[in-house]
């Protein structure tokens, strides 16, 4: 009883974070992948004139969910080029959830 308490418990506080990561991976796909890449490397395509961050590395990992959220969502910290995706239609929920992948970068590094 106390295992099945537990499992449930533990699918309580993962099981949204991990909804969150699949609907940020389909929002990132669409939205950040033609700069930072399929692997959040910061290889997206080649003839830009600036270089993407790279998602995996430690300076955006150490970042807490809030910098992160205003980076994407109001383009905070961008010297050449400003994010703002809230202006441009993304919701909260879309940009919170975009953060939970960027997570995920950090593991398969």
């Amino acid at each position: 009883m106390r295992v099945l308490i537990l499992l449930a418990g533990l699918c309580l506080m993962f099981g949204p974070r991990a909804r969150a990561e699949n609907e940020g991976e389909s929002t990132y796909k669409a939205q950040c992948l033609k700069c930072h890449g399929e692997h959040g490397d910061g290889q997206g395509h080649a003839q830009m004139k600036i270089k993407p961050a790279d998602l995996r590395s430690e300076a955006v990992q150490k970042k807490s969910d809030e910098e992160l959220y205003s980076s994407i969502a109001l383009g905070v910290g961008h010297k050449e080029y400003a994010h703002a995706f809230a202006e441009r239609g993304l919701s909260r929920k879309q940009i919170t959830e975009v953060v939970a992948f960027i997570r995920t970068f950090a593991q398969k590094r």
